[in-house]
């Protein structure tokens, strides 16, 4: 097993580019007026290289982190909490050492060492705790951060500078009223996954930003542990897509305008926007559309089109279904805005100076596709409140043989969400690699989701509805274990996650 000194052993001969510290450990922050509340953070140092590489926080996030392509990195992380911690860089591939599987966690006290070149295209990524059973409660108290790529090409391929960008890490929190922190309440949020009462952007309720007249890049990212948003302008502008999770669209595929975009947990998109196509001086809100909700608390509470739910089923007519209603409505006290309800994000100022015109944008080219000659399956299931891959749960170090992938060829691996009764979405996420949706079929996307789901570029995180069927193009290049698994936090604590081992294929043909 890899260990702190064992990392600084093997890596004492070289000295990276950048070297980095992030300490875990409690604090207070001032959310929204009233009191402080009780958080986790990380907080940075930069120890050697590039002052610029850390962007602290106004919040409880944790520092974003600015990463150059084919940088070195060495980053020192300590935890200073009362549990087991490990960080996981998602989206970005790393050696297995470095990428935060739960079996490196790291006790109070303790230390982890991380050195990695940084192989990712410029876009936008994220870093968060990913010890096992444990992940849901650090990310909901506030450990979380921003991790962005960038390379020397992005002002010639015409995109807004640094100066002109705004980073949205979206969350729903449920905010007491003496501003405490409320994690778990009751058996729904281990099913369901916990949904908050309270939209936080970069850490702040009722986020506000003033914007030039002028084209800016968005980055929006959901960190929410459970919530799925459907991201759209309050005044029915189209959003126009220029990258999703794993870097910019090629201009094969060109920018892609949707009415909306939905963005599952973890997932991020970048767009292209013109505020100067708006009037001086006027005010524009991101919200998220109300949509009929994809989770099993929707279906008994009777939300997303059906005629009462199970709940009301049960319940009957007259007295019984107002004994319904009134369990509804306290199901709804206790759990917040049901997953699909409608939301204000956050609301932008437009100035009133006068409008300055973008430079024509041209997206990279696309790279080649690879050959594919391995195929692998995967069946989601969700049943007796629990999540199984494979009808298979989270064991620490096992890996089964349709669990293995080819290094450096294309997999077609296809996921299967029809395991059980129990119908769920699920955010899946693939570590240690960057991957593209082929196909999706069987039963379909939500009428009202449909259009903004995008799925063209390179991902790592991807949405699957009940009955469906997705295929993905997978091409590991790192050897080693790495996982994946549904990135619903509460669905992922709960075991709904399984080792995957990438590796040269043996003579005979076989991993």
């Amino acid at each position: 097993m890899w260990t702190r000194r064992n990392m600084l052993q093997a890596l004492a001969a070289t000295a990276p580019d950048l070297v980095l510290r992030l300490t875990a450990a409690p604090d207070t922050v001032r959310i929204r007026p009233g009191g402080e509340t009780a958080v986790l953070r990380y907080t940075g140092q930069v120890l050697r290289g590039r002052a610029d590489a850390l962007r602290p926080s106004a919040s409880y996030l944790g520092p974003t982190l600015e990463l150059r392509r084919g940088e070195r990195v060495r980053i020192e992380f300590r935890n200073r909490l009362a549990d087991p911690s490990i960080i996981h860089w998602h989206g970005m591939i790393v050696p297995e050492a470095a990428d935060g599987h739960p079996r490196f966690a790291v006790g109070p006290g303790d230390g982890y060492v991380y050195d990695f070149t940084v192989e990712n295209p410029a876009g936008t990524y994220l870093y968060h705790p990913h010890p096992h059973g444990l992940t849901g409660a650090q990310v909901y108290r506030g450990l979380a951060g921003l991790l962005i790529v960038r390379e020397a090409q992005e002002r010639a391929w015409g995109l807004p500078g640094p100066e002109h960008e705004l980073s949205l890490v979206i969350q729903d929190r449920r905010l007491a009223g003496d501003n405490r922190l409320e994690f778990k309440r009751m058996m729904m949020d281990d099913m369901n996954g916990v949904l908050g009462d309270t939209v936080l952007v970069n850490g702040v309720a009722a986020a506000a930003f003033r914007v030039s007249p002028r084209p800016w890049r968005l980055r929006l990212v959901n960190a929410s542990n459970a919530r799925i948003y459907k991201l759209a302008w309050s005044d029915d502008r189209p959003m126009r897509v220029i990258g999703t999770g794993n870097g910019l669209l090629s201009a094969a595929e060109g920018i892609q305008t949707r009415p909306y975009v939905v963005l599952a947990p973890f997932e991020r998109i970048e767009l292209l926007e013109d505020f100067g196509a708006r009037r001086p001086g006027s005010e524009v809100a991101l919200v998220s559309r109300e949509f009929a909700g994809p989770g099993m608390m929707d279906g008994m509470m009777g939300r997303g089109g059906s005629s009462g739910g199970m709940m009301g089923g049960m319940m009957g007519g007259g007295m019984g279904g107002m004994m319904g209603r009134g369990m509804e409505g306290m199901m709804r006290g206790m759990m917040g805005p049901g997953q699909g309800e409608a939301l204000t994000v956050a609301r932008f100022d437009v100035g009133t100076q006068a409008r300055t015109a973008g430079e024509e944008l041209r997206l990279p080219p696309a790279p080649r596709s690879p050959r594919e000659g391995h195929e692998l399956h995967t069946r989601l299931a969700f049943r007796h409140m629990r999540g199984f891959l494979d009808g298979r749960r989270f064991e620490m170090e096992a890996v089964a043989d349709d669990e293995r992938l080819p290094l450096d060829e294309g997999t077609v691996w296809t996921f299967a969400n029809d395991g059980g009764p129990m119908s769920m979405a699920h955010p899946m996420h693939i570590h240690g690699v960057r991957f593209r949706v082929l196909e999706r079929s069987g039963g379909d996307a939500p009428a009202d989701l449909r259009e903004g789901l995008v799925d063209a570029g390179f991902k790592d995180t991807f949405l699957i509805f009940p009955g469906e069927r997705v295929r993905l193009s997978v091409v590991p290049t790192e050897p080693g274990l790495f996982m994946y698994h549904c990135h619903n936090l509460e669905h992922e604590d709960g075991g709904m996650m399984r080792n995957c081992r990438f590796e040269a294929r043996s003579p005979a043909g076989r991993t």
